[in-house]
């Protein structure tokens, strides 16, 4: 028992980090409001799916580079002991297929391919080391995610032309504002010989963090007519998550921003879906 325990916590552990970017706006919200007529048991297997496959992309990113996180993040299981490289090496594997077969089942096997291909451009392929073509992958496995947990929560196809919309608005988002989470990360990077967005354009990408918040709030208030009452703390919100990241640039100040900003895009990923944008419009 407190041998399977602990291999549980240690699969948590891999996930820890990305539970609030991933699971929370992909499963608990976007999932949910795209198929509002959904059961608990098909909204339990979206959350099964959206966390077994980001299992799959934290081993298989992690695994790869070790040494980062004993700098950055030194709790993770690799460099705090709890499993080996070898040994994520291999479950990284494991899950490949583990995914796939589960895909398959819950009739999603399009979206689980699209992030198996997505996390093996990412990770293996080594195109997170691009500063572009790292919030490309980014883009491309938000989308992924947000298909498939639609379409599980459904029990069928959600891909009308507004839920298409949606998807290709939170990639679009994702793809313009996702270097957010690079900030925080700029001494292992470094380290690492990466050349993200932040490393290479250190103070436009801040001010591109700024801009792009406020426009992304901006745009979507105008476009889906948002009632003040919502579309002004919105905005206020998108200003202080970019002032913030613009004016505080400590390490600790860019962890605390980054948390902030996953507030601003769990909000960004909704207030276009069709039933919030019309209640919101309406209040």
């Amino acid at each position: 028992m407190g041998h399977n325990f602990l291999d549980i916590i240690i699969l948590y552990l891999f996930t820890l980090s990305d539970l609030k970017t991933i699971v929370l706006p992909v499963y608990t919200i976007f999932a949910y409001l795209t198929a509002p007529h959904t059961t608990v048991e098909r909204m339990l297997y979206a959350l099964l799916w959206t966390w077994l496959h980001l299992l799959q992309f934290c081993v298989s990113n992690q695994s790869l580079d070790p040494e980062e996180d004993a700098s950055n993040k030194p709790w993770r299981p690799i460099p705090s002991g709890l499993m080996s490289v070898v040994g994520a090496r291999a479950l990284r594997w494991v899950l490949l297929p583990s995914c796939f077969f589960l895909s398959v089942y819950l009739e999603a096997y399009w979206q689980g391919i699209s992030l198996a291909l997505a996390f093996l451009a990412h990770n293996e392929f080594g195109l997170h080391s691009h500063m572009i073509m790292r919030n490309v992958c980014n883009a491309w496995g938000y989308a992924s995610f947000n298909a498939g947990a639609s379409v599980i929560a459904a029990g069928h196809s959600t891909m009308t032309t507004r839920t298409t919309i949606s998807f290709a608005i939170n990639a679009l988002v994702i793809l313009s504002t996702i270097h957010a989470q690079d900030f925080r990360d700029e001494v292992g990077d470094k380290l690492m010989g990466r050349r993200t967005i932040p490393i290479v354009w250190p103070e436009a990408s801040r001010i591109g963090i700024l801009v792009m918040l406020a426009a992304w709030s901006i745009g979507l208030s105008w476009v889906y007519g948002l009632a003040s009452i919502f579309s002004v703390p919105f905005c206020a919100w998108a200003f202080f998550v970019g002032l913030r990241f613009f004016r505080k640039r400590t390490a600790e100040a860019d962890k605390l921003s980054y948390r902030y900003y996953n507030i601003w895009l769990a909000a960004a990923q909704i207030v276009h879906v069709p039933v919030i944008a019309t209640a919101l419009s309406v209040l």
